[in-house]
């Protein structure tokens, strides 16, 4: 083997990991989309302990990530649909105008407001 050809043989891992990622085309290298995450503020309320954190990419709200705890099996029941809903509808709306659910308003109102502080600090690091 030559040495040209052993500094090849170097090389051709590190492109092929690069490919793998998607961001390595034939004379161009082009940068990973960046991902910014912004947390809204843990809220107590009656029942229910909600925090919403949302993921940001090129102006857009691409994944929604509820963090909630709750005190009565009830309220987990409720919860185990409520939160799903509430998401979808973000991811649809693009913004904290969402419904408050019937039967989950503690819980609704809670996911909104920590929502909507997430929004307003991606806002304002100019990312929505």
């Amino acid at each position: 083997m030559t040495r040209t050809a052993a500094k090849r043989c170097t090389l051709l891992p590190a492109i092929a990991v690069l490919a793998a990622d998607g961001i390595v085309f034939p004379g161009y290298v082009f940068a990973a989309p960046i991902h910014a995450t912004y947390v809204g503020p843990t809220l107590d309320k009656l029942r229910v302990v909600v925090q919403v954190s949302i993921v940001v990419n090129n102006g857009k709200i691409i994944a929604v990530r509820p963090k909630v705890s709750v005190r009565t099996p009830r309220s987990r029941f409720i919860n185990l649909t409520v939160v799903p809903l509430l998401t979808q509808e973000v991811l649809q709306a693009q913004s904290a105008n969402i419904q408050v659910v019937s039967g989950a308003t503690v819980t609704s109102r809670a996911y909104a407001a920590s929502l909507q502080a997430a929004i307003t600090k991606a806002r304002k690091a100019q990312a929505l």
